[in-house]
């Protein structure tokens, strides 16, 4: 693959990871300091958005190391988070849109912004994952590593101990 194709999907995913640390450590101690009131704010209050906050910085971490190792196992984590936080909120819609009869917020701007973002990060989460599948980096080894094997014996001489040689056989007799 072309190195600045390669370097395009990185840098989006870097995009993506700085928009997502930016939201965490700007919206989380907001929402930590708020207690949540009903059932389907509990995600946005508390203890419970905390650890959220905890598990899309533990997430993050982890696509950085996929970026920087080229491993695409690092980027499960980032990718489970965003799907569980998603169909929270989804549900959370839903419940609203059921029992509080709102129908205007779901139009609202917040569905727009998803609607707008979600395929840009789903979409670059999957060419980073074809990148490393596909085209993963070749490590060459060094000229002067040599891997042995330790099923050979050619040209290895053992020596086997005699009679004559043995630690019996030097003990000296003290008279």
């Amino acid at each position: 693959m072309d190195k600045y194709l390669r370097w395009f999907i990185k840098y989006q995913m870097y995009l993506i990871i700085v928009v997502t640390m930016t939201m965490v450590v700007m919206f989380t101690p907001i929402m930590a300091d708020h207690e949540a009131q009903e059932i389907e704010n509990l995600r946005f209050g508390g203890y419970v958005a905390l650890l959220f906050g905890i598990t899309w910085a533990a997430a993050v971490i982890c696509l950085v190391i996929a970026i920087k190792k080229e491993d695409k196992r690092f980027i499960y984590p980032y990718a489970a988070v965003l799907v569980l936080d998603l169909s929270l909120l989804i549900l959370r819609e839903l419940y609203r849109a059921i029992f509080d009869n709102i129908h205007i917020h779901i139009v609202g701007i917040a569905i727009f912004i998803g609607a707008i973002t979600l395929p840009y990060v789903c979409a670059s989460l999957f060419a980073l994952h074809r990148l490393f599948t596909v085209d993963p980096i070749v490590i060459q080894q060094s000229a002067g590593f040599v891997r042995f094997d330790r099923n050979e014996v050619t040209g290895v001489r053992q020596d086997r101990p005699t009679a004559t040689s043995s630690p019996v056989s030097q003990v000296m007799v003290m008279e």
